[in-house]
């Protein structure tokens, strides 16, 4: 990126800032909603602004927006957690919350120019840990026969692109072909924190991890939910 900033960013920095106001559970319900709107209309116009970055070959540039993509999608996931929050939709909340530390981390992985970030993923990981319940997660084994690079369409292994680099705008990621389940296990760290048991079966019907209410499913069977 040059010193002198494109217009597009400076732009960006702004609304960015505009919306982070709203990151908190104290702000008025109708304002988070408004900024949400904002930040979504963001995220089109970021949308087309990298789309011209790429047709014009600039891969720094899109790399760069990529990066603005996410920490804008990291602020509108986090400003929907406290909206849940107060709806007393908490499983729902802890969704967003994931969503936003996936998307702050990933804004780091774009570009360089999204560092401080980490502090917005510590700032997360304090909410998780104080905000919300202990969680009980899971993780799944897969054995996969055919793994193909999403960039360029070759077995990863024959290709030179690395998963989680950013490339022309787009991260590489793995498409997995001709996946077989191998097992479940429940683990302390799992690659994904929305892979969690929701619910456990009790007298009554199932209680809720979350808020602890005893919710009996329609058959009035007691069953165990992930």
């Amino acid at each position: 990126m040059n010193e002198e900033l494109p217009a597009f960013v400076q732009s960006f920095n702004t609304s960015i800032r505009d919306a982070e106001v709203f990151i908190s559970i104290a702000r008025a319900r109708e304002l988070q909603a408004e900024a949400c709107g904002a930040v979504e209309s963001l995220l089109r116009d970021i949308a087309s602004e990298k789309a011209l970055a790429i047709r014009a070959a600039n891969e720094d540039y899109a790399n760069f927006l990529l990066g603005c993509e996410c920490a804008a999608s990291g602020v509108l996931a986090e400003i929907q957690m406290w909206l849940l929050l107060k709806d007393e939709k908490p499983d729902e909340a802890w969704n967003r919350l994931i969503d936003a530390q996936s998307s702050y981390t990933a804004a780091m992985r774009a570009h360089p120019g999204f560092r401080h970030l980490g502090e917005a993923r510590d700032r997360l990981q304090a909410i998780e840990d104080l905000v919300f319940p202990p969680q009980v997660f899971i993780s799944s084994g897969f054995i996969i026969r055919v793994q193909e690079c999403s960039i360029c369409g070759k077995e990863y292994e024959d290709c030179e692109h690395l998963v989680g680099r950013p490339y022309m705008g787009r991260f590489c990621y793995i498409i997995a072909r001709n996946a077989m389940l191998d097992h479940v296990s429940i683990v302390d760290r799992p690659a994904d924190k929305r892979c969690r048991i929701t619910s456990f079966g009790t007298e009554g019907g199932n209680r809720n991890r979350m808020t602890w209410r005893i919710e009996p499913n329609e058959q009035g069977e007691v069953e165990t939910r992930t």
